[in-house]
């Protein structure tokens, strides 16, 4: 029996009990849950896709529109962005007017803004487009998840989301080498043709499968729209500044400086903001905890040391390696394998070693990784270097793999039992900042070097993560780590 159909049954073994629908009529109940789980399980894989995919076509991307590459990095980097802006207020919006009605707003707009980005002709468009789409996918990230722990309880909530987490874990796998052969064959721009047919699907069974069963209370809560918007203000800004340092005048002109301070002065008016909303984007109060502050950390610099690295690869694949678009999302896949395979190890050491040692070592594998991988790229050409490559690249997928599924629950249990919800919507922002902040960093570190070449931009990651696996180190230590 597949976990499918274990899920389309109780606990006991029997038929779920009926369910009514949007026309008052009895539904199944089972026909709910299956349809939700469908849609979360296909709503993390266009997530996913969606990104790995993309990120193994930049250098196409990039060569299309006439950008260099590290232009063409805004093209992740702006859907991240938009992420930071929309992630915090998404799950307000969802409370307030829905998470049925959210979930299927976003797919709309998530098909249109793919629709549009398959049509552009230059980079500035694309990356209009590409915030469209970081809107809406934060619309559809935050109810799918809220979505299938509605519909499912009990052991059964575990094995949906167990399902759920293997889909979504698959598809970082199945993005790389699924760009790479759309881009070497039909063209980079069927990685947004193939979301159309997607967000159909999952704007079939928002209406019609699942309904407004799951919308029975709604909220009516302030949504904090200005503590977000300048949350993205100052995550923009100071990405804004690292990418475009050397046309700006380097990171020593008056340019730079202004830009840094601005994105410094965005910064104190968030948190002034958010210490007088009465319902805030993010909630700085839980920030007493050293724990806590840890745990958002920790994101931080595994999305710079690793989720970062998605972007620059494939470049590297491409220039200096030599390799074809379809070898050079094989490659990718080195990297995004273990996030599939090494999980469930990672729950299970988790109950064997302390939490300080269990995270720091992780990030410490990833760090130490990207400096492999720095001293790797200076090295003479040839199929060792290839070998050492992927050698790191599998390191580094281990370490952030093992630690990466435990963040949250590590970080949700650092704070009061009634504040798991706001714990974990921080930890996801803190990723997101982590992410847009890696990838203007390494772009940064990859103008500014003398040669050109890739080496001084995995050495900034490495150097990066493990300077704050320091701090973590520090801030969980003592009783609170234990």
């Amino acid at each position: 029996m597949t976990m499918l159909n274990k899920l389309q049954q109780d606990d006991d073994g029997t038929r779920s009990a009926s369910w009514p629908n949007d026309n008052g009529h009895q539904g199944n109940r089972m026909s709910l849950e299956t349809a939700t789980l469908l849609a979360a399980c296909l709503s993390g894989f266009l997530f996913q896709v969606d990104l790995t995919a993309l990120a193994a076509a930049l250098p196409d991307i990039g060569h299309d529109l006439g950008a260099a590459s590290a232009r063409a990095a805004w093209v992740i980097d702006v859907y991240s962005l938009a992420l930071i802006f929309c992630l915090p207020i998404a799950g307000s919006l969802a409370d307030r007017y829905g998470r049925v009605q959210m979930f299927t707003w976003g797919a709309w707009l998530f098909g249109l803004a793919s629709l549009l980005c398959a049509c552009v002709n230059t980079l500035e468009v694309l990356l209009t487009f590409r915030t469209l789409q970081g809107i809406a996918g934060a619309c559809i990230t935050s109810t799918s998840s809220a979505l299938l722990a509605g519909a499912y309880e009990g052991p059964r909530r575990a094995r949906a989301f167990g399902l759920w987490g293997t889909i979504v874990g698959a598809s970082m796998v199945a993005g790389p080498p699924l760009g790479s052969f759309l881009t070497g064959t039909i063209g980079w721009r069927w990685i947004f043709w193939i979301n159309l047919p997607l967000c159909a699907v999952l704007i079939f069974l928002a209406l019609y499968r699942i309904g407004s069963g799951l919308d029975q209370q709604l909220s009516s809560a302030k949504v904090d729209w200005l503590g977000a918007g300048l949350l993205a203000i100052t995550s923009a800004t100071l990405a804004f500044m690292l990418l475009e340092a050397p046309a700006l005048g380097g990171v020593a002109s008056a340019a730079f400086l202004t830009g840094l301070a601005a994105s410094g002065i965005a910064l104190l008016l968030f948190v002034w903001v958010e210490h007088r909303h009465p319902n805030p984007a993010l909630d700085l109060k839980l920030f007493g905890s050293r724990q806590f502050i840890a745990m958002c950390l920790v994101p931080i610099a595994g999305s710079i040391g690793f989720w970062s690295l998605l972007v620059y690869i494939p470049q590297l694949a491409r220039g200096p390696l030599g390799l074809s678009p379809l070898e050079a999302g094989w490659l990718l896949v080195a990297l995004t394998l273990p996030m599939m395979a090494l999980p469930r190890y990672g729950a299970a050491l988790t109950t064997r070693i302390p939490s300080r040692s269990f995270f720091c070592g992780g990030l410490a594998l990833i760090g130490m990784a990207d400096l492999a991988l720095g001293a790797i790229s200076g090295a003479n050409a040839g199929s060792d270097k290839l070998a050492m490559t992927v050698a790191a690249l599998l390191v580094s997928g281990a370490g952030c793999a093992v630690i990466n599924t435990q963040i949250t629950a590590a970080a949700v249990s650092a704070v009061p039992s009634d504040r798991a919800a706001t714990a974990s919507a921080i930890c996801v922002t803190m990723r997101q900042i982590g992410f847009s902040f890696g990838i203007a960093l390494l772009g940064s570190a990859l103008q500014l070097s003398s040669n050109g070449d890739y080496r001084a931009t995995f050495i900034v990651a490495g150097a990066s993560t493990l300077a704050l696996t320091t701090i973590i180190y520090w801030l969980m230590g003592g009783k609170q780590a234990a």
